[in-house]
């Protein structure tokens, strides 16, 4: 009876033991700091740094409710090599052909490397952003919950920081995501069927609105991008407007050519593969001509300044005689700063 009591006892411990391991096994994919600036070598992509200490105490909050997040770890996974990094590591680390140490000096001495990429504000948790090159970005300081870094996340992984500050980003991501408000929407919106006809009729420029509704981006551009009063107005009086779901099923028919959705290969319409020319990345705007010729595609997130000029250039025929650059040195913004 004792060994059995004894045997039960191990194996309890043993399901124990092995529980709580599995349920410490991090979400995100923790990299070193050395295999995140290799592999960025050759498969380039957003390094995410979490800089922490064994004795900070919100770092570990942090981890416990954040980074702990399955929709959070996975966005992480999915744009960045995510790096622990104990900001008072021992360890020599080479970055940019350089090499840093911890020089000892001091209570709780921090990394040269951690100075160096915290700007020398040592306070704990701090997340660094870098780009593709390895090069930093910036540091943002302090505990975040989910909702908190959410935006910060996607802002940076997708290069929002390099056309409007956070505090706007972040306005219109709340405007998208926390507003519960409901707004007529202010773009004449049409069916593909109905601009086929309405350019036999009466020909205008079309403006072909491609999103996905898995992209946080797509919703964040038709709540505060084309709600934008200027944005609005000029698209309706020099536009057909569309959206089209990328990812639809439906058969979509667009001057008598009928575009399905196959499901084999790929899970895209074959409207948008063709219009943007395998190029599938949401939101992208595509621009038609009087006569139903494809212009251009413009992917990515625009805000309401960046898409302005392009509205502009290409609905006064600019593109056919300037380039965009020499467009936008005189161009002139309607949207109130």
């Amino acid at each position: 009876m004792k060994n059995i009591i004894l045997t039960l006892l191990i194996v309890t411990k043993s399901i124990f033991l092995f529980a709580q391991t599995e349920e410490a096994k991090p979400l995100v994919n923790w990299l070193s700091i050395e295999e995140a600036l290799e592999k960025n070598k050759t498969q380039p992509k957003k390094i995410l740094i979490d800089a922490y200490t064994n004795w900070c105490g919100w770092c570990k909050v942090m981890d416990k409710n954040t980074f702990s997040n399955p929709n959070i770890a996975a966005y992480i996974n999915q744009n960045f090599y995510a790096v622990k990094f104990n900001a008072e590591t021992f360890d020599t680390i080479t970055y940019k052909e350089k090499k840093y140490v911890n020089n000892g000096t001091g209570n709780r001495p921090p990394h040269e490397l951690a100075i160096e990429i915290l700007k020398g504000q040592m306070s704990y948790p701090t997340i660094v952003y870098m780009d593709e090159k390895s090069d930093l970005i910036t540091a943002v300081p302090g505990y975040m919950t989910p909702d908190q870094i959410e935006p910060v996340l996607i802002f940076f992984s997708q290069d929002i920081y390099k056309q409007l500050p956070f505090d706007k980003f972040k306005e219109y991501f709340e405007l998208t995501f926390k507003d519960s408000v409901k707004r007529e929407d202010p773009i004449k919106w049409r069916t593909l069927e109905e601009v086929s006809t309405l350019m036999t009729k009466a020909p205008r420029k079309v403006l072909i609105d491609f999103y996905a509704d898995y992209s946080p981006l797509s919703k964040i551009m038709h709540k505060a991008t084309y709600s934008n009063p200027a944005i609005s107005k000029y698209i309706n009086d020099n536009y057909y407007a569309v959206k089209v779901d990328a990812l639809t099923k439906d058969t979509l028919d667009y001057f008598g050519q009928k575009y399905i959705n196959e499901g084999k290969e790929h899970p895209f319409n074959q409207f948008a593969v063709t219009l943007l020319q395998g190029k599938m990345s949401f939101p992208s705007v595509v621009y038609i001509s009087e006569s139903n010729q494809l212009i251009s595609a413009v992917p990515g997130y625009m805000s309401p300044m960046v898409i302005e000029p392009i509205l502009e250039f290409f609905s006064k025929d600019i593109y056919k005689s300037e380039s965009y650059d020499e467009f936008r040195k005189t161009f002139k913004s309607q949207i109130a700063q």
